[in-house]
């Protein structure tokens, strides 16, 4: 529940940000409120690239929770678990492979 509290949170703040750019965006005399600056002929945001930029937000807040120093063991140690399940996976393999070529 955190987490879907965490992420519907950090997509608020991007709206919210969004908005507050377009809206500073609006006022005559504003360095933002060249034509082009923003996205559009207007100066409005350009809607697709504000939701490219806050999926990547997303994914980078998600990468940078990974604990790449333990990555490694964690990867070895599930193989190690289903060591089992990849000999029959090879196995099932060889099979179909007769079946296949005869």
């Amino acid at each position: 529940m955190r987490s879907a509290i965490g992420f519907l949170s950090l997509i608020a703040f991007g709206v919210l940000a969004a908005g507050v750019v377009t809206v500073v965006g609006q006022g005559t005399g504003s360095p933002l409120a060249i034509e082009g600056v923003l996205g559009s002929e207007a100066g409005g945001v350009h809607l697709g690239s504000l939701l490219i930029g806050l999926v990547l937000g997303i994914v980078l807040s998600a990468v940078a929770r990974v604990s790449w120093s333990e990555l490694p063991r964690r990867c070895a140690g599930w193989l190690l678990a289903h060591e089992r399940g990849f000999y029959r996976l090879t196995l099932a393999g060889v099979l179909v492979a007769v079946l296949v070529f005869y």
